[in-house]
């Protein structure tokens, strides 16, 4: 008898025309690492007194359902525009065959939603979440190493059954980026020395519950958005440190690049950096961590601008 394994496992997902409803039609296989988006619903003991003769408990009932969970998904060229639109909706597209540059925008007032098809064909079984939204994503810059990016989901409801609703999935071509392709920019100008960085975005989503017969969230609603992380670099100047100290603003960006017309990059316009030590710890290099948080930005009307660059169509991000 087969048994499931990660190997022989897919993900699709297809955009939703009706949040919750997942529809029909050709869905897209998409690149992972890992996944464990999927539907829990707990036991809750029932402490009911005088049933029997004796210490025993009463049968347990089930308590609301929660279907989240987080995804790992290669940095990407293609596949992580679909990602992106999902947390941050659809961008605005501009450029000529093949070369196209897709510009997202935080803070927008509304956000799509997908449906998510987990398949484990050695069983066969196959999950079905829908009503999916994208809470968060956090991605780790360094010098060596795969991009990748992991993201909070939050569903409303799933369903198992033993075939795929994903018709004839397509996909597309795989060009991973890399983090030796990676560069983080203060101001315009490289910024030196930088050992590591972290790059999280939240659209603060929250999962309305509701009294229902079904026990499914009745929605996840994004609050306040928010960009935050941290930037480690060997202490060989006082940049970082001066504008800490001075508490200014200033404009970064982390960006991952193959060539001209290959690239992805998170511009956060309005940068605030909290004071951190430069502690010695020994014969070794002194570094310094600085904890960032992002801003609005008037002059660029949102706090955050994701700019993708590749060969793929907008009607794609659609």
């Amino acid at each position: 008898m087969p048994r499931a394994i990660g190997a022989n496992s897919r993900l699709l997902m297809i955009p939703e025309l009706t949040y919750g409803t997942a529809p029909g039609g050709n869905w897209r296989r998409v690149p992972f690492l890992s996944c464990n988006l999927g539907a829990e619903q707990p036991l809750l003991d029932a402490d009911v007194i005088g049933l029997g003769g004796n210490r025993d408990p009463a049968a347990p009932f089930f308590d609301t359902v929660t279907v989240e969970g987080d995804v790992v998904v290669p940095v990407d060229l293609i596949n992580i525009g679909h990602w992106l639109r999902l947390l941050l909706g659809a961008p605005t597209t501009t450029g000529t065959n093949p070369n196209f540059t897709h510009t997202f925008g935080s803070g927008a007032a509304t956000l799509p939603s997908q449906a998510i098809e987990i398949g484990y064909p050695d069983v066969p079984s196959y999950d079905v979440c829908a009503g999916v939204r994208a809470d968060a994503l956090e991605i780790d810059f360094g010098p060596t190493g795969p991009a990748t990016a992991t993201i909070k989901l939050i569903a409303q409801g799933s369903t198992r059954s033993g075939s795929s609703s994903g018709g004839t999935p397509v996909s597309a071509a795989y060009t991973a980026f890399h983090k030796a392709q990676g560069s983080i920019t203060r101001g315009g100008a490289a910024l030196a020395q930088v050992t590591g960085a972290r790059l999280a975005f939240s659209n603060s989503v929250e999962a309305v519950r509701t009294i229902r017969a079904d026990r499914k969230i009745e929605g996840a609603d994004p609050g306040i958005a928010r960009a935050t992380g941290q930037i480690t670099a060997r202490f060989a100047d006082t940049t970082l440190l001066t504008q800490a100290q001075n508490g200014t603003a200033a404009e970064f960006a982390f960006a991952f690049t193959i060539d001209a017309n290959r690239s992805l990059t998170f511009t956060l316009h309005e940068v605030y950096l909290a004071l951190a030590k430069t502690p010695i710890e020994g014969p070794a290099g002194v570094e310094a961590s600085f904890e960032f948080r992002a801003a609005f930005n008037a002059t660029a009307t949102r706090m955050m601008t994701a700019v993708l660059k590749n060969q793929q169509a907008g009607t794609e991000y659609a």
